[in-house]
């Protein structure tokens, strides 16, 4: 097919010691020239950092398990690359089927997947897209979504996040297995974006992380274990659903939502299991109250139903018990905290209130008890 490029007709030899960078970047070139697709067949290839262009998409053939790397395996040469994949102002484009793996957790920032805000404003004049465009053009003023697909990846090992998203407008990322990276999972300064069906362990940053914003997110049926900075840490979550998730043993809070320069606001959390949050960690020397499932300061609008909480040990029985709190809240404003089940909720406290909270909060109907050890 002439919009269909394998990357070993470029030169490109899978056998884990050839530098495949060139190849792989000219076929990704001449796909580009016809939005076409790049084919990686099975087997393992050195790449720096890969270039994607505008409705590219760089295919290969799934054969990863939780521990397993299989079919198409890019791994990164060693260098001082930002990423391995390059999807910045790659408009359309997608990442699918690959395992992707770094150089080990401390061999520079090197991010699987990256995505940076470019001059977004003098792209969108120039545009052709724009063309026949049936979306009003006066509420799409000054910025374009970039529509970005990472599916079916397993990205294990980078000394970044495994996928790093910076001031971006719609994402999805599905069905991806993002562990061992020295970073985060996810990390997201961005709007409009959709996180299903995941499986995001082992992270040394959190399994999903905004510094500053994070907003019209759908995060959903993904299961989230031992990152070692929580499961969901977000500054300035506004406009979140949360469903469906499984959050297992992290080393803080399982959602931590905190409202720096404005609140948290309008979040629905329902139908997620916290178990075994708070496994120990320095950290909470300095605050205590960190060693819980869920942490609110500064959130507006919250709706938190349906969930179930429980405390435990490591496999096994070993280790802390924790959390020592199910759920902390701090200047909550028209929030509502209702039917949650929390048996064996946590070992301390089911609820820490720190106080500032408004008067026209909900918490109520929320049945549990403090953990108890079974005889």
């Amino acid at each position: 097919m002439y919009n269909v490029f394998d990357v070993t007709a470029y030169g490109a030899v899978g056998d884990g010691a050839t530098d495949c960078t060139e190849a792989f970047q000219n076929a990704l070139d001449e796909a580009a020239k016809v939005r076409g697709t790049v084919t990686v067949p099975p087997g393992t290839y050195i790449c720096g950092r890969l270039k994607m262009s505008p409705s590219v998409c760089l295919s290969g053939y799934r054969g990863w398990g939780y521990r397993e790397r299989g079919g198409s395996v890019i791994k990164t040469r060693d260098g001082e690359d930002v990423c391995l994949i390059d999807m910045s102002g790659a408009f359309g484009a997608c990442v699918r089927d690959l395992t992707l793996v770094g150089n080990g957790c401390y061999c520079g920032n090197v991010h699987g997947v990256y995505v940076k805000w470019e001059d977004q404003e003098s792209r969108l004049r120039d545009d052709p897209a724009r063309e026949g465009n049936l979306i009003p053009e006066e509420t799409h003023t000054g910025f374009r979504e970039y529509s970005v697909t990472v599916d079916g990846c397993s990205i294990k090992n980078f000394g970044g996040d495994a996928i790093h998203l910076e001031k971006i407008w719609a994402f999805t990322v599905d069905g991806c297995l993002l562990a061992s990276n020295n970073g985060n999972g996810v990390y997201i300064k961005g709007w409009d974006g959709w996180i299903r069906n995941c499986v995001m362990y082992g992270n040394r940053g959190a399994g999903i992380l905004s510094d500053y914003i994070c907003a019209a997110v759908t995060v959903i049926g993904n299961r989230l274990e031992w990152n070692h900075g929580g499961g969901m840490d977000l500054t300035g979550g506004r406009q979140l659903q949360i469903t469906g998730n499984y959050f297992d043993r992290s080393y803080g809070p399982a959602i931590k939502l905190f409202g720096k320069d404005f609140p948290c606001d309008s979040i629905a959390a329902t139908a997620n299991y916290f178990n075994r949050s708070g496994k120990y960690k320095e950290s909470f020397k300095d605050d205590p109250y960190g060693n819980c499932h869920l942490y609110f300061d500064n959130c507006r609008s919250l709706a938190l139903t349906g969930n179930t909480f429980s405390a435990g040990r490591d496999d096994f029985g070993t280790g802390n018990l924790s959390p020592e709190y199910a759920i902390v809240y701090r200047r909550l404003e028209c929030c509502s905290i209702s039917g949650n089940t929390l048996y064996n909720g946590a070992a301390k406290e089911l609820f820490a209130d720190l106080g500032e909270n408004t008067d026209d909060n909900v918490i109520r109907d929320n049945p549990g008890g403090l953990y108890k050890e079974d005889k």
